[in-house]
């Protein structure tokens, strides 16, 4: 561990990588993804009960957990489909105003999306893990002056990006500990 990282209080561990994988149903056109670890992400069409599901689309990803230094706890983010910078949001979205006007504070705000619905991001468990992100992304600053706020999806962008929009930001995942094989 070198100086710089010595001050960390949180280190990211377990890192998995894979792909988000999104898929639609043939005859409802509900659309939903999820993360596969597989080296062949699946691309053919299944069934479950009546319902048809086909390949959408598909992009690089990978998960992660963050592990307490202090405490040796490691909180998992399964759940976790990505970080999605304000400037990404559609500019008439509530979240990109609100990013503009953090933005000349130098605040750079981002909404953690899940893969599951947006009522399990207002659970207590959930608003935590956020906070455990803030301070693992924070820490990492080396900007002066600069902050980065994790929000969870209150926003419903959960339906939008879920549904076949992917974004990366390389700025951010780029932030990521060189982990050892």
């Amino acid at each position: 561990m070198d100086s710089a990282t010595a001050n960390h209080r949180y280190e990211m561990v377990n890192v998995r990588p894979g792909y988000v994988i999104v898929e639609h149903e043939v005859f409802s056109k509900q659309m939903r993804s999820y993360f596969c670890a597989q080296a062949q992400p699946p691309v053919e069409e299944y069934r479950e009960g009546p319902k048809i599901w086909k390949f959408s689309g598909m992009a690089q990803s990978f998960q992660f957990d963050l592990r307490d230094r202090t405490s040796g706890a490691v909180t998992k983010y399964d759940e976790l489909l990505g970080l999605v910078p304000y400037s990404g949001c559609p500019t008439d979205s509530d979240i990109y105003r609100l990013g503009d006007i953090a933005q000349a504070e130098k605040i750079w705000i981002y909404v953690a999306l899940t893969y599951g619905p947006v009522e399990a991001t207002r659970q207590p468990d959930w608003l935590e893990k956020i906070r455990i992100l803030n301070r693992y992304f924070g820490e990492r600053l080396t900007t002066p002056n600069k902050k980065i706020l994790i929000l969870p999806d209150y926003f419903n962008l959960y339906k939008e990006f879920s549904h076949g929009q992917i974004l990366a930001d390389f700025g951010l995942t780029a932030m990521e500990e060189t982990q050892a094989p």
